[in-house]
């Protein structure tokens, strides 16, 4: 009786289930594992139960599984478009991603590996730092058609990307295929000419200038970097006349107004290098020469290809002792900010 009963109860509530006031499905049973149909007057219903066990199959470009496929399945990203910005990224790396036509609320997670297979995987983080989880965006946040950057990177160095998209739950897609690019070797390289200048007879009264210093400057560094000068003797030196000085008292002086001095000007810069205080003067006001290293040139992002000049201005009084041993040594330094 009472397995009866709960046949009884059983057969009520699948006729509950598979009828109504205006329709009703024949059968609704499934076998296990396979499918089944049920149709009336105007609709028919297919069911199925159960997975497929079986391989994976790839190309290239696709790979497909077994089973069944999500309803809402996201397209797979082709590979992204990357770029180290024409070498000037040592230490990061532009990439775009591509959409395959995914809709706009499509979220995306980038990753990141130094070998081909990935055997080591990074993802891209909101802030574009690595991490070992992925973290999904949309192609908006992801900077659109402009990309986004991956930073924290090593100089010259491969990296592989590959991008997943998702669109809603159980929607996620596998990677799709990779690109990549290496980071540029960290630059910095600089010259300057002639390395040795003779300001010829220094006339009592008359201020007299140097031929012109020529520099070239270039770095890919993200900061820029700096051209210094410091001086051994911080003027003209003569060792004969127990080491009078002919110089010019910080930061600068008009020579054409003091009786005596000695400095440097900075001419010209080609941007982004800058003249710096107290060297960009004109006319005959220069800057002071230091023991300590003080910027002429600056620059605050990648330099490409730099030049600058500079001269060297002396002026001598009557009082100013008579010597034909008047030097300073000055050194010149480059520097780059990465």
């Amino acid at each position: 009786m009472f397995m009866k009963s709960l046949l009884g109860i059983s057969f009520g509530l699948l006729a509950a289930l598979t009828s109504s006031t205006n329709y009703y499905i024949k059968d609704a049973s499934l076998g296990s594992g396979s499918t089944n149909s049920s149709t009336s007057t105007t609709y028919k219903l297919n069911a199925s139960s159960g997975e497929t066990q079986g391989s994976t199959t790839n190309s290239t470009n696709y790979k497909t599984t077994s089973g069944t496929i999500q309803g809402d399945q996201a397209n797979v990203p082709t590979a992204p478009t990357l770029s180290n910005n024409s070498g000037l990224y040592y230490s990061k790396l532009n990439f775009i991603i591509n959409i395959a036509g995914n809709a706009t609320d499509t979220t995306y997670s980038v990753a990141v590996s130094t070998t081909s297979n990935f055997t080591v995987t990074n993802y891209v983080q909101a802030d574009g730092t690595l991490n070992t989880n992925p973290v999904y965006q949309t192609y908006t946040a992801l900077g659109s058609g402009s990309g986004s950057l991956a930073v924290g990177l090593t100089p010259n160095t491969a990296y592989w990307f590959k991008v997943n998209a998702i669109h809603g739950k159980f929607s996620a897609t596998g990677y799709g295929p990779s690109a990549t690019v290496s980071t540029a070797q960290s630059t910095l390289s600089y010259s300057l000419s002639p390395n040795t200048l003779n300001l010829g007879s220094l006339l009592a009264a008359t201020v007299v200038s140097s031929s012109t210093i020529s520099f070239t400057y270039a770095t890919n560094a993200a900061n820029g970097g700096n051209i210094y000068m410091a001086g051994s003797d911080t003027g003209l030196k003569s060792p004969s006349s127990s080491n009078y000085l002919i110089q010019v008292s910080p930061p600068s002086g008009d020579l054409s107004g003091l009786s005596e001095g000695f400095g440097l000007q900075a001419l010209t810069a080609s941007s982004p290098l800058s003249m710096q205080s107290p060297y960009n003067g004109s006319s005959n006001v220069v800057g002071a020469i230091y023991a300590s290293f003080q910027p002429v040139f600056s620059a605050s992002v990648p330099v490409t290809a730099g030049t600058a000049t500079a001269k060297l201005i002396a002026k001598s009084s009557v009082k100013t002792p008579s010597a034909t041993d008047y030097t300073d040594t000055l050194t010149f330094i480059a520097a780059a900010s990465f």
